[in-house]
């Protein structure tokens, strides 16, 4: 794991655990993080060796949000190892006749529930049709699966906040004083008082931030930005 802890950038951090992947008998890896409650799928931190190609595809038509492997890696703590009994319906067995393409037919998935609530997975997988010798490895091996899923939450931290800064909404001082006291339950006139402007001047923020939430009305978007931390309004 040394390559993986003393990795001097991300790059070199993401090569460190396909290197050790590679070793592990496993030519496919894919790191997927939400860093904060409340944010989307599509904006999850995602580094992969999975095809370009397939990643495209998986983005453009949705395939996150019938996926089996997530919903039971938001939802469950103990590895799954898939193959395609995993895909019931004919939208998943779509998917995954989609991901034999691009060399994606079985793998372990282990769920990711970090300290700071970051939630996500990481897989493991193969182009090969499945033997009772790849289960046979995944038995061997899925123990320091389990150790490198947590060494890799663990140094993952600072390219989180990275990415994190570039997906949030950059609000301005007086657009987050705005979202503060929509969520404290306060109309448009009571916040021109509080902040001493023009009931003008509040609207113009609140259009603002729901441009920048892409919803239709401020209290959607005070709700969001709680979920992501971006204010506090107790």
């Amino acid at each position: 794991m040394s390559p993986l802890l003393d990795a001097p950038d991300e790059p070199a951090w993401f090569d460190a655990v396909t290197q050790i992947a590679g070793k592990w008998g496993f030519d496919r890896v894919l790191i997927a993080l939400l860093p904060r409650p409340g944010m989307r799928l599509e904006d999850a931190y995602l580094r992969s060796t999975y095809s370009p190609t397939w990643r495209r595809t998986y983005q453009e038509q949705g395939f996150m949000h019938i996926d089996p492997t997530i919903t039971h890696c938001l939802t469950r703590s103990t590895p799954l190892l898939w193959t395609s009994e995993l895909f019931t319906t004919r939208a998943q067995r779509a998917l995954y006749e989609e991901a034999c393409l691009h060399g994606l037919r079985s793998g372990v998935s282990l769920p990711i529930h970090g300290p700071n609530q970051e939630a996500g997975m990481l897989c493991f997988a193969n182009g090969f049709r499945t033997t009772d010798e790849f289960w046979q490895r995944i038995d061997g091996v899925l123990p320091n699966l389990v150790l490198l899923r947590d060494v890799v939450v663990d140094t993952s931290r600072r390219h989180l906040h990275t990415h994190t800064q570039s997906v949030l909404p950059q609000l301005t001082p007086r657009e987050r004083e705005c979202l503060n006291w929509t969520a404290r339950g306060k109309s448009t006139w009571e916040i021109s008082h509080i902040l001493s402007c023009s009931e003008a001047a509040v609207n113009f923020h609140v259009k603002n931030i729901r441009a920048k939430f892409g919803v239709n009305s401020r209290r959607a978007a005070a709700v969001i930005a709680t979920q992501l931390g971006l204010i506090d309004p107790d």
